[in-house]
Order: C-alpha cells, then structure tokens, then sequence
C-alpha cells in the first residue's frame, strides 16, 4: 500500500524550481494505553495500537518467516512460577491489532521465558537462570507447524545464589559459514559490586561440543553447526568481561558491530537510588572473539546523579543513562533490558539510533513505576531522550522490543507491574511510522542526485498521477534536469 511518504518535485531546465516537503495524510484514531513524546517526536507520524492485550507475562518477541510474531509467554499466577510457551500472533489486515489470540506453537517449558531469537530455521529460547536451559526448537514446513524439540544447553550454576544469570540471547550467522550461527549469551555478576569468586558450565543434552567453563561478569559466544537433522557446537569464547548484567545485545545489519547494554550498581544504602547508571556499549565486528574486551566492571563506572566516570579504566560505554533534564530531580531510567535498532522506515532522526526499553521497579507499575521509560538513542550523536514517559499509568515494565522495516513492538511483561499476580496483564504494543523518511536532494551539474534510507523510489507527472516504480533505483539515484515537472517519492 502506498501513503505516508515523502515527495520532492524537479522541473525547468538544469533547476529545482520548488520542493513539495511532504504528502498530507488523514491520521489513524485507533486507540492505545501506550503515549510517546520528545522534542523530535511527532506523534502524528506514528499508529500506535494496542496489539494484544491479556496475555501471560510477554515478554520476548521474534519475527517468523511470514512475518507473524513468535512470542514468549509465562502461564502462571507469578511470572517465575508458570509453565513457558510460545505463542504465534498474526495481523493479516494490517491494521495493529492481532487477529484472534494466537496459536502455541511449542509448550512445556520452564517459565519465566526472557528471550526467543531465530537462526534459519532454528529457534533459541530461554529463561532466566538455574533450571532454564537455552532450548533450540525447529520451524515447521508452514507457519502454523508446531515447533520441533533438537536439544538443549544447560546453564549450570555453583551453590549458592546468583545475582545475574543468564536471560538474553542474540543470533547472528556466523561469519563466512554456511548453516552456522553464533549464539550469545551473558553469564552476569555473582554479587551487586564486587567480582564474581565461583565459576559456571555449560553442559547438552543432544547438542554435541556444547560444554565448558563459565566465569562471571562477562557473556560468551558458542558456534552451532545446523545438519538439517541435528545441530552441534563449537567454539565456546568468552567475548566481554568487566560487566555486571549485559542482559541485551542487537546486532547491526550494516555493519555487524554489536551493541549492549549493562546494569548499574544498586545503590548500597538504599536499594532503589543506584551507585551507577545503565550503559549501552558497543563491540565493533572486527573485534567479536578476538580478544576478551573489558568493559570495567566493577570498580570502574559512571555515577548515576553526578556522571562522574568513576576509575575509568576499561572501554568506556558509548552512553550512561542518567535521570533527564536534570541528573539530581529528572525523570529516572533504571533496569534497562532489551534493545532494538530503529525499524529502518522511522522518520527523519528516529530511526539512526537503538530503543531500550527499562523495567524500572521491580514488581510495580503506573505511576508507582518512576523509572521505566522507552529510551531512544541517537547514535549520529550519542544522546538519548525517553521515547515514552516513566510512571505512565497502565505501564508495568517494557521490557521486550522487536524492530521491523517499520514497527516497533514493544511487550510490557504485565501492565499492572506485578510480577507475582500479573497473569493476564501482559500487553504488545505496535508503534507503526506512517511517514517515510525523506527523499533528499541535490545538484550536481547537470544532474539531480536523489539519496534515501528506505523504500522503494517512485515518480510520477504529478502530485495526483499515477505513481510508478523507478526500475532498478537505488541510493544515490540520478536524474536528468527537464522542461516538466517530475515528482519523486518512496514507498514502502
């Protein structure tokens, strides 16, 4: 369907004799409990809906190859006292809302499910921590097919409490080989401030070379090998250390860096005013298990009121997510969790960056909740505002995203904020971009050089004409100067 998007208009000979800015459109009213804000936000430009709602504790969510939703749920009274399953949403019309509630696709998992991701045909998904093994399940023949079981790592865990275990994963085919995926996963902090003194394993159950030794503060990469009939494993590499809970990684498309997020420090007299602030943090490509970077944990942070760097030693993280405007009485964030990059077809300034989405308290939600934003990230220039408020009501904790070419999902585990008596409070949300980003333009002698970031380019006689695709265009894009006006525009 075509709307939403950016026009230019050429014409006179060798000159841009005017430029229509954008296309005026009637705006969705469906209605959403969600609400976003910034000073680089227009709210107009987004479809906001509620996707789904009473569900049990959503929590993680991934895109199927038909582009339906495969979304992790914890049926139970509490959100670690439940039996975990995966739950397939669709919306055939399109219209923001899920078409009836879903079909299970897999059942019989340990609750309190954190993360799903998708490699090929694979399935990876988990819990967190002890007794919550890393499951890896395959795709049926259609999207309907009920998942099937290939094996299961097991996250072994010493005597004792663990303050930050395992609870994210990230997939990314696994560079220059083919029915390979590199797997991650983090194996957090023992303590709240101090270096882990015990050390984990990991052991299979079917997946053979799936074994080795864990130490803490870090998170590792294992190498799986898929045969079409079974899967196997190698190459188990610690890749970062010096961090307390890297319980979020997104892989960039374009460049294939990896990008991260960190817990803070609790604070030590008062548990809800934290030592240090979240960070996101960032592993170029060339560097992903090469050598064990250090990130600085724990001794070396970034103070959460002040934004004093504390030792700096270590690699320093790309943000520190203090309270806004003001560090000492601005809005908080704290317990940041997944992170997404922006869906490609954000408009202009929204869709260069990553969200994180911050969990806040930990079993309340509205306005009891005062540190659980939508956070976006400007990577062009590394500042952050909060996408959506903290405290909001009917808002628990938002702490599952996935990014499409132009949606954002977020599943918020359960909007009364309760993680003991929040089954069927669970909620997705979509936040849909109806603007395209631009069609940008410029001179070059005898010639129009058109640049975008997504779409497909369009032109057309005039504003009202019959639009058609320009074959084979991509950025940049030239075209010649002419007598008559010619209108171009992308479409999704």
């Amino acid at each position: 369907m075509i709307g939403y998007d950016s026009i230019r208009r050429f014409q006179g000979a060798l000159s841009i004799a005017s430029i229509v800015v954008a296309l005026c459109l009637a705006q969705f009213t469906l209605s959403a409990a969600l609400s976003i804000h910034g000073a680089e936000v227009r709210p107009g430009d987004f479809r906001i809906t509620t996707f789904a709602s009473g569900l049990n504790y959503p929590l993680s969510m991934a895109r199927l190859p038909d582009g339906s939703l495969l979304v992790t749920i914890s049926d139970g009274p509490g959100f670690l006292n439940s039996t975990g399953k995966l739950l397939r949403l669709i919306d055939a019309d399109q219209n923001g809302v899920s078409d009836g509630p879903g079909t299970v696709l897999y059942s019989g998992l340990t609750g309190g499910l954190t993360s799903v991701r998708i490699g090929g045909t694979l399935v990876f998904v988990t819990g967190q921590g002890r007794g919550r093994p890393i499951t890896i399940l395959r795709l049926g023949a259609t999207p309907t097919t009920p998942l099937s079981l290939v094996g299961q790592i097991n996250v072994n865990y010493p005597t004792g409490a663990w303050l930050h275990p395992h609870s994210a994963l990230a997939v990314r085919p696994t560079p220059g080989q083919s029915q390979s995926y590199d797997l991650l996963f983090q194996f957090g902090s023992q303590f709240n401030f101090a270096i882990s003194t015990s050390t984990g394993s990991i052991s299979s159950t079917n997946i053979s070379g799936a074994n080795g030794l864990l130490l803490g503060d870090s998170f590792y990469m294992l190498t799986l090998i898929d045969s079409g009939t079974g899967v196997s494993a190698t190459n188990l590499t610690r890749v970062a250390s010096g961090l307390r809970n890297p319980a979020g990684f997104a892989f960039q498309t374009r460049t294939g860096d990896l990008y991260f997020q960190d817990n803070g420090i609790d604070g030590l007299v008062d548990p809800n005013e934290p030592l240090s602030a979240d960070e996101l943090n960032v592993i170029r490509a060339a560097d992903i298990g090469v050598g064990v970077e250090f990130f600085g944990y724990p001794s070396n942070y970034t103070a959460y009121r002040t934004g004093t760097v504390i030792g700096g030693q270590g690699i320093q993280p790309l943000v520190a997510f203090l309270p806004q405007p003001d560090p000492s009485t601005g809005e908080e964030s704290e317990g940041a969790n997944d992170i997404a990059f922006a869906p490609p077809a954000f408009p202009d300034g929204l869709n260069n960056g990553i969200f994180l989405g911050f969990h806040g308290k930990f079993s309340r939600g509205g306005t009891n909740n005062e540190e659980n934003p939508l956070v976006f990230v400007n990577l062009a220039v590394t500042n952050y505002f909060h996408f959506t408020s903290a405290g909001q009501p009917n808002v628990g904790h938002l702490d599952g995203l996935l990014a499409t070419e132009d949606s954002l999902f977020v599943a918020d585990l359960a909007t009364s904020g309760s993680l003991d008596s929040g089954s069927g409070f669970g909620a997705i949300y979509q936040i849909k971009s109806l603007v395209l980003p631009s069609v940008r333009v410029n001179r070059a002698g005898n010639q129009i050089g058109l640049t975008w970031s997504y779409g497909t380019l369009q032109q057309a006689e005039s504003v009202s004409g019959q639009w058609n695709d320009v074959t084979n265009a991509s950025s940049p894009y030239s075209v010649g100067a002419g007598p008559q006006p010619v209108f171009f525009r992308t479409r999704n």
